[in-house]
């Protein structure tokens, strides 16, 4: 589940990172590739709701290879070097990105016990920032000797050869397939209807809209940020941002580990309260810090706004149970993926109306409101449960 969602994950990153050199041939400014990714999550959000049909039909594993198909044929259609190309591409790894948490949820629920999943969850919700980083390390040289296209053409292939190099664990890991199962849901909305249904799920979705929200909306104005607030070259900004990356990895490991020791919905509430103390800081930058300073503070966000994932992801397996974690995985990642979509906006306009600080600060209001509210939200219903 790391390689196959990791590799998805590369697919998507494929066009941001060598869209300097891809602009050129698509004649488009390289900024205008955030609307790729707008149409990528759209795309994402649309797929999960379909997700849990193919899920229950042809298991797990087999959803897993089908989104490697997806993100391959998106790679190939994306070196056709078009904007409707480029559209279409966006489209198919959407697809392709939709189903993994779902398909993922559902296995590793069944692999492992409740209080033990946070940190299985966590460990392949490594393969977020680690996909991320690999396409930002192998892409702009291979761009370099194969073309932007030819790298596409190179990463679809290895999303194919990951494809085919997981089939021999298919028949044991997908043993529980209904293959009479409809592949078209009776009612489309039903992922939806399962977690606003239900008060714990409800919560969590909410959280998932309000945090995802966060980590994209900040994440994506990163390096604009540092470039602007703390007179940074694009290139340092950009190694504040690889910091974070690589913070994250590290603390999805560790938060997995400690909401296993610990509570996971309490682990969840102080990752919210722990972003928002990270993104008031930034209001405070300054082209006086330090350079040491200025990683330290993207360290911070890394390792609270990029590491709720993990946790998250194993709070919903665990109230959902076995019979219902791929509805609830697919109801919490549409509402994750409409967060992704709408927050960056939404804050981008904020910057635009009325600056960085009224943005940063609305943000991250939100996002300790939401910690808080996450955190007594599952207490109560776990205290009212066991009374």
């Amino acid at each position: 589940m790391f390689v196959t969602y990791g590799l998805v994950i590369l697919a998507s990153m494929v066009l941001p990172v060598v869209a300097p050199i891809a602009s050129q041939t698509l004649e488009i400014p390289a900024r205008y590739v955030g609307l790729y990714a707008a149409v990528l999550y759209a795309g994402a959000a649309a797929s999960s709701m379909f997700a849990p049909n193919f899920i229950l039909r042809h298991g797990a594993l087999r959803t897993s290879q089908g989104a490697l198909v997806f993100a391959a044929s998106g790679l190939f259609i994306l070196a056709l070097g078009t904007i409707s190309a480029s559209v279409a591409s966006a489209v198919l790894i959407g697809f392709a990105y939709g189903p993994g948490n779902t398909a993922s949820g559902r296995l590793l629920t069944q692999l492992t016990a409740k209080g033990q999943r946070s940190g299985i969850f966590s460990i392949k919700q490594t393969s977020v920032p680690a996909g991320g980083a690999v396409c930002g390390l192998i892409a702009p040289p291979l761009a370099l000797q194969l073309g932007w296209q030819g790298t596409a053409l190179a990463m679809g292939a290895l999303c194919l050869a990951a494809a085919f190099a997981v089939q021999p664990w298919r028949s044991s890991l997908d043993h529980d397939r209904q293959k009479d199962h409809p592949l078209w849901p009776r009612k489309l909305l039903e992922p939806l209807t399962t977690v606003w249904k239900g008060p714990r799920l409800r919560a969590l979705g909410i959280t998932g809209l309000v945090y995802a929200g966060m980590q994209y909306a900040f994440g994506a104005v990163m390096v604009a940020f540092f470039v602007d607030r703390a007179g940074l070259s694009p290139v340092e900004a950009g190694l504040v941002l690889s910091a974070a990356m690589v913070a994250s990895v590290i603390a999805r490991l560790g938060w997995g580990y400690v909401a296993n020791i610990v509570s996971p919905d309490l682990v969840l509430g102080f990752l919210g309260i722990l972003t928002a103390g990270s993104v008031v800081a930034a209001i405070f930058v300054t082209p006086e810090w330090s350079r040491f300073a200025l990683i330290a503070l993207g360290c911070w966000f890394g390792t609270a706004g990029f590491s709720w994932n993990g946790v998250y992801l194993a709070l919903v397996a665990d109230i959902a149970g076995p019979a219902r974690v791929a509805h609830a995985t697919s109801g919490v990642m549409t509402l994750v993926f409409i967060g992704s979509l709408a927050f960056p906006a939404l804050f981008a306009g904020l910057v635009a109306a009325s600056g960085y600080d009224a943005a940063l600060l609305s943000a991250a209001v939100v996002t300790f409101v939401t910690g808080i509210y996450i955190s007594l939200r599952l207490r109560s219903s776990v205290s009212a449960k066991s009374s």
